[in-house]
């Protein structure tokens, strides 16, 4: 019985090591404070806004603010024409962007475009032209960018934004023996377990 529980602990621990970590999601609802000047920290990231008037940098919209985009919840807000906001991770590890909810700044059906670049870790960058759709609410853009060192998003027409919900994970680092796809793993233990518990009943 102790032999058993040794190869199935061994075994387990190694499928489960196949599996990328759980995307986080930052949705600012910690954040109590109305303003947090021009660097913001959250759930192990940083936000930087570049703006000259400190107070207008990075503003915290809450459930009870009638222009916020996420009713019940806290938004990220600024509101210097502009501005360019810069999301690292604080360990200085690279890290993937999912997605990011954007909205305008006072969720008044206002259009808008955004300009998000992503530089990758090992240098060079990407860069993706959102536009706000004239509707209430926030608005989820999928990026899927993998392996950066850091993501910024400009407005480049309209004013001011408000944004929400940026789903990020740790980069992956591939290893030798997770080259097996997970689907192709999970069968693999499937059988060595099956295999096992068939020679221990002939055993017995």
């Amino acid at each position: 019985m102790k032999s058993f529980f040794i190869f199935f602990l061994t075994l387990s621990g190694m499928l489960i090591s196949l599996f990328p970590g759980n995307a986080t999601v930052i949705d600012f609802e910690e954040i109590t404070v109305p303003n947090s000047g021009n660097s913001l920290d959250s759930k192990g990231f940083n936000f930087f806004n570049d703006c000259l008037v400190v107070s207008s940098c990075i503003l915290h919209r809450d459930g009870g603010n009638p222009f916020n985009a996420d009713p019940g919840g806290v938004t990220y807000a600024h509101e210097e024409s502009h501005s360019t906001s810069t999301l690292t991770q604080i360990s200085g590890d690279a890290f993937d962007l999912i997605s990011i909810d954007f909205a305008d700044f006072f969720n008044f059906l206002t259009s808008q475009t955004i300009q998000v670049i992503g530089t990758y870790d090992s240098g060079g960058t990407i860069s993706m032209t959102v536009e706000l759709s004239s509707i209430f609410g926030l608005e989820t853009f999928f990026f899927n960018w993998e392996a950066l060192s850091q993501v910024t998003w400009t407005e480049t027409s309209g004013n001011w934004l408000q944004l929400d919900n940026v789903v990020v994970q740790n980069t992956v680092v591939e290893q030798p023996v997770a080259s097996i796809p997970a689907p192709g793993s999970l069968a693999l233990f499937v059988l060595a377990f099956t295999g096992f518990i068939t020679a221990r009943k002939r055993h017995q």
